[in-house]
């Protein structure tokens, strides 16, 4: 079976440049862009279902990327991003005024760094995990729509990227694009990356 990732197109949140991940920020029309450039590089894919976050900016996208396939999108909330707790809806500066060193540390260290009052991201790995893993029992090529976090996150869990990988450079889902997976016999592996 293939996944095929795609990550939402801009969100109000991006263009804010805030610290989000349950607040529901709808797409831009910059977003709805990236979001028809994704389902313009899907045409030749073939898949036959679609998991997606419930957040607006994730559900959004998958329909865009689903126009004309006759395919209806299933949510899955533990593909949402990252609860980031009293971090939501925070610039950066306002983050780090309030949290500083944290703010650092949460950049340098992803993985092992937890936003206050947020989800961990062990916490967030377990709920993703649990997504994929019934994706894959299903054995369906999908389409799976969801956040930077959470892709990554589906990464780690198919054992394509290592905790260090995480969120750093070089490993950021890129808007309007698709990373192509292939599963068989219990292994994973990455066939094209932000194609």
């Amino acid at each position: 079976m293939y996944l095929y990732l795609v990550r939402h197109g801009q969100s109000v949140g991006n263009e804010q440049k805030l610290f989000f991940g349950w607040s529901d920020h709808p797409l831009t029309q910059l977003g709805r862009e990236q979001a028809r450039q994704a389902r313009d590089k899907l045409r030749a894919v073939s898949f036959t279902r679609c998991v997606a976050s419930d957040l607006a900016r994730a559900w959004e996208t998958a329909l865009i990327c689903l126009e004309g396939r006759g395919i209806v999108p299933k949510s899955c909330p533990g593909l949402r991003e990252q609860n980031m707790g009293a971090f939501e809806d925070c610039t950066w500066q306002q983050a780090q005024a309030s949290h500083g060193d944290l703010v650092e540390r949460l950049v340098k260290d992803w993985f092992h760094t937890t936003p206050p009052e947020g989800e961990g991201p062990e916490e967030m790995a377990r709920r993703v995990g649990a997504c994929v893993d019934g994706i894959v029992r299903r054995g369906e090529d999908t389409l799976v729509v969801a956040h930077n976090g959470s892709l990554s996150l589906i990464l780690k869990h198919l054992g394509l990227a290592g905790e260090g990988q995480l969120l750093r450079p070089g490993w950021f889902f890129d808007h309007g694009a698709y990373t192509a997976i292939e599963v068989a016999g219990g292994q994973a592996r990455l066939i094209g990356f932000n194609l």
